[in-house]
């Protein structure tokens, strides 16, 4: 019973820990591109286009707004 209370707070704590690190989530985000452009690399040229253009609804879409106007 101690031995699985203490993985489940150590579980918590590391994800806590990715979460919250900048340099993990940059990590993160680094292989998760390299994972999608390796997906894109196998879609063939002709659906390329569709394949980037019907994305998934689930995947947020970020929208950059210049500082200085």
């Amino acid at each position: 019973m101690f031995k699985t209370i203490f993985r489940l707070i150590l579980l918590i704590l590391m994800v806590g820990f990715i979460t919250i690190s900048p340099r993990t989530r940059f990590i993160v985000g680094v292989s998760l591109k390299q994972i999608s452009s390796f997906f894109l690399w196998t879609v063939k040229y002709e659906d390329r286009e569709k394949w980037i253009m019907d994305k998934p609804s689930w995947i947020p879409t970020q929208v950059l707004t210049p500082l200085n106007k």
